[in-house]
């Protein structure tokens, strides 16, 4: 279910969310992509220069929507729909900081394409890292279930 409240880790879950984590990954950027594209061409409509610039700054948008959900709710929208949450490597919660550096380092994940230099370390760290996370000392678990409220 997704709501907007920071769940509950369920540590040692790491090894287990790998194809969750490429999952709500694809689930942000086609979301976020069909929304900016719808954005920038209702915009344009308007005003070409402004519906370009929307579109040009989509970028920064993505990187500002991960770092603001990381930080305020452990989740991105995928990652909710995916039940999985970041945390810092001791369980607690991400500070804006920390999800600023695991965002920012999703270019080094991307390198060279298709988020090799990323998937290549998930792989070979234990605690299925990506570049990202071993910098900002970050995990991405499974959310503990919660019970269904009336």
């Amino acid at each position: 279910m997704v709501t907007f409240e920071r769940p509950l880790p369920d540590l040692g879950t790491e090894g287990d969310v790998v194809v969750k984590r490429i999952l709500a990954f694809l689930i942000d950027a086609v979301g976020f992509g069909l929304l900016v594209g719808v954005v920038s061409e209702v915009l344009a409509v308007i005003s070409e220069t402004l519906g370009v610039l929307v579109g040009g700054l989509g970028t920064l948008l993505f990187f500002a929507y991960f770092i603001y959900f990381e930080a305020e709710y452990g989740q991105t929208v995928g990652k909710m729909v995916m039940d999985i949450v970041v945390v810092t490597e001791d369980g607690d919660p991400i500070t804006y900081r920390d999800s600023a550096i695991r965002t920012l380092l999703r270019i080094v994940d991307a390198l060279p394409f298709f988020y090799i230099v990323g998937l290549v370390a998930i792989f070979v760290t234990d605690r299925k890292q990506r570049v990202g996370d071993l910098v900002a000392d970050t995990i991405v678990v499974k959310a503990k279930p919660t019970a269904d409220r009336l």
